[in-house]
């Protein structure tokens, strides 16, 4: 896991000065996709859908939807537990420069847990997140992001596509 976070931010660092990003906050009406794989605390996929609702000062309010993919394996118990998510997400994010966009919010939804395909249950879910994404060019990034939350905390990092 910190491997992973010291390799994406030396990408960072590396690429910031010869990117063709962008300036200024999304305007409303933009869509948002952003594919993400990454660490909770199993490993686990993200896809989500936002679309730029409004400008606030000089940034921009997204809201959308989120379903993620949880798989889990036990080293004590050697039990194995699934979580499957759809969330609703809202994030204000600015952009700090021509590159980098940070952004910070909040999600809420259920998610299905299953453990050993037989205990199963689903539950209300919620969280804060926070991250930024590197903007290559207008419609293309990269995008880390990190989420708390009681239920199914994570770390990601992924692909964004603005349309």
């Amino acid at each position: 896991m910190k491997k992973t976070i010291a390799f994406f931010a030396a990408l960072v660092i590396a690429l910031a000065g010869s990117v063709n990003g962008y300036a200024g906050p999304d305007a409303p009406g933009t869509v948002l996709i952003q594919v993400q794989g990454g660490a909770f605390p199993g490993m686990g996929a993200l896809l989500s859908a936002n679309i730029s609702m409004a400008n606030i000062g000089k940034g921009h309010l997204y809201g959308g939807v989120q379903g993620g993919f949880n798989l889990r394996t036990g080293a004590v118990t050697d039990s194995r537990r699934q979580d499957l998510s759809v969330n609703s997400r809202f994030t204000y994010g600015f952009n700090n420069s021509r590159v980098i966009e940070f952004h910070f919010g909040g999600l809420a939804g259920i998610a299905a847990t299953s453990i050993d395909g037989s205990e199963k249950a689903l539950k209300f879910c919620y969280g804060g997140l926070g991250g930024f994404r590197l903007n290559f060019t207008r419609s293309f990034g990269m995008v880390l992001e990190g989420c708390y939350s009681p239920y199914l905390p994570y770390a990601s990092a992924g692909l964004a596509f603005r349309f």
